[in-house]
């Protein structure tokens, strides 16, 4: 006998039913008091006292019984079921981090920026999940039909606006120190897009607190706000719409519709791993005559820095601190980690599939041979040879035709300097001592700069490589460009061509502009400030901080061009094309 007519399918996951009045009001009370005891204790408090760890022990108690009261009523609902016992899963940990800060005494006092880094992580986290949940409408968002530069601009902004607030707290500076609103602004910008200039020494000039805020715009910056949106809204809201995919997908340069989920996935977790990896080689390898804790604390802030490719450091003079300018294995982490931030993420996803499936052809010979995309070829050749060339020009120049620096040694100086000029931003010598020579070296490599989908600036590598392979067939009169037996699409040569002329026009321009505002300053320091803005460096030949007002409005524009992308800008700005009706006549002229 058939099933009466009233009666539903078991079967089909049903809806979500609407939010009661009285959880989402202790939901919302709950972030605001969350975004409260954040604010209060980063911008105005500076330390974690005992009236602010109770608190936060209480918010996070709180957190996690709202969402075992959530997952209760909800469990029985199979299509939110992942969704729930995840955020179960994210507020046990929590409370379990503030139960654990709360018996190891040591957090309390013993280092008080490691203890504010610990209560700012649990409180953040708190914020973040209840903020988030605001995502179950992400649709009615992205719906809106906006190009994705629009988005990437919009979400830039915002936090770079944020930032500059956060900068404004009262215990962001030491004391006795005051930081104005264009020098605010200019940190914020350096930190989101990843740049590393500072106008004030971080290590000296920023309390823990203000430190502390700079890493997360790093963080947030490196990774983009609108990739960590959709991260959360693919993860732990039920998938993201074939709209955001197509959205997504522009914004993280993966073309392949169907992988946009899985790339949004490893991004993430493939920068969660190498920061987290490359923060305990950095322990590892850190002066033992430090404190375990200040070990800890350097070692976080300088991986995250690292492999953002963001250059910012607590140490007063970068890597060439004391001790640190000569240790060789701490050079090695920083230039691994930034090298893996600036291949890219496509890169990077394709050679551990790569690596995974020849292990796997190794153990069945009758598996299909596996391929490493064209792309991941290009990103991972050119990135050797401007390593490789990078360090024996710097070294050509630095050591054979100037007395330059050395630090570990000449070779391991030239090497340094090879990769962390393409955007890293670390130095381990004075970097108004180099030579003359070595400063064009720099800029040459800092132009080119890192690879499409990763957190270096630049023109990028592939639009280098494959603009030089088009003017190269040009010469011999080859139409199409085939390297790795591929042939690239029609116009990708002149479209690489075109981004370094359209940047080349842009540095020039902006050059002129800064003569003027600059008149006592050097053309080269200035061209190397400016390359190193717009390439989203962060090296300068001390030069930065002696930037006038409007010198230094000039450089966040780089900065924030840079971090966007200046092709993303003109295409977000320029009317969209419309196919022509007809064709005209054609007619030849001369070149040459």
């Amino acid at each position: 006998m058939s099933a009466p007519s009233h009666q539903k399918d078991s079967s089909i996951p049903r809806p979500l039913p609407p939010a009661r009045p009285l959880p989402r009001l202790f939901a919302l009370t709950l972030g605001c008091a969350a975004l409260a005891l954040l604010v209060l204790q980063v911008g105005f408090v500076g330390e974690v006292t005992p009236v602010l760890h109770g608190a936060t022990v209480l918010l996070s108690f709180l957190f996690a019984l709202e969402q075992i009261l959530t997952w209760l009523s909800r469990r029985h609902l199979q299509a939110w079921a992942r969704r729930e016992t995840l955020l179960l899963a994210v507020a046990l940990t929590v409370f379990g981090v503030t139960v654990f800060l709360a018996l190891a005494a040591w957090m309390g006092g013993k280092d008080a920026r490691l203890s504010l880094l610990a209560h700012t992580a649990v409180q953040s986290v708190i914020l973040g999940v209840l903020s988030l949940r605001g995502l179950r409408h992400q649709a009615r968002l992205t719906a809106i039909t906006l190009r994705p530069g629009w988005l990437l601009i919009g979400s830039f902004l915002f936090l770079i606006v944020a930032g500059t607030v956060l900068l404004k707290l009262p215990r962001a500076v030491v004391p006795g120190e005051h930081l104005s609103w264009l020098n605010a602004l200019f940190m914020s910008t350096s930190a989101v897009c990843v740049t590393g200039l500072t106008v004030e020494n971080p290590a000296t000039y920023f309390t823990p607190t203000g430190q502390i805020i700079l890493l997360a715009l790093m963080q947030i910056g490196g990774l983009g706000i609108m990739t960590l949106t959709f991260f959360m809204a693919a993860i732990v809201f039920q998938g993201i719409s074939l709209h955001d995919h197509l959205l997504l997908g522009e914004m993280i340069a993966e073309k392949r519709l169907a992988h946009v989920g899985e790339t949004l996935k490893f991004i993430v977790l493939f920068t969660a791993v190498c920061e987290a990896a490359g923060a305990v080689a950095l322990f590892l390898v850190l002066p033992a005559e430090a404190s375990v804790d200040a070990r800890i604390y350097h070692a976080v802030y300088h991986s995250v820095s690292a492999f953002c490719n963001a250059g910012m450091s607590t140490l007063p003079n970068n890597l060439a601190e004391g001790v640190l300018r000569h240790d060789i294995l701490l050079q090695l982490v920083i230039c691994v980690l930034v090298a893996l931030g600036g291949i890219g993420s496509m890169t990077a996803f394709d050679t551990l599939r790569f690596m995974r499936s020849r292990v796997a052809c190794a153990l069945n010979p009758t598996l299909p041979r596996p391929r490493l995309r064209v792309h991941t070829r290009i990103v991972l050749l050119t990135t050797a040879i401007l390593i490789v060339g990078g360090a024996v020009a710097v070294y050509v120049s630095e050591f054979l035709l100037h007395d330059g620096q050395s630090n570990g040694g000449s070779g391991m100086t030239a090497f340094f300097h090879s990769i962390t000029a393409r955007s890293g931003g670390f130095n381990t010598v004075d970097m108004a001592k180099i030579g003359p020579v070595t400063i064009h070296v720099m800029v040459f490599l800092m132009f080119v700069g890192g690879s499409p989908g990763s957190t270096a600036g630049g023109v990028r590598t592939t639009v280098f490589a494959v603009a030089a392979l088009h003017l190269w067939n040009q010469i011999r009169g080859i139409p199409q460009i085939v390297v790795f037996r591929r042939r690239l699409p029609d116009g990708i040569g002149a479209r690489a061509l075109g981004v370094i002329v359209f940047s080349s026009i842009w540095l020039f321009v902006n050059f002129a502009v800064l003569r003027q505002l600059q008149p006592d300053v050097t053309d080269t320091a200035l061209v190397f400030e400016l390359v190193s803005a717009f390439a989203t460096v962060g090296l300068s030949l001390n030069l930065t901080p002696e930037l006038t007002d409007a010198a230094k409005g000039l450089i966040i524009l780089n900065m924030f061009v840079g971090r966007i992308g200046l092709l993303t800008l003109i295409t977000t700005f320029m009317p969209r094309a419309r196919k022509p009706l007809h064709t005209h006549p054609q007619e030849d002229i001369l070149l040459a």
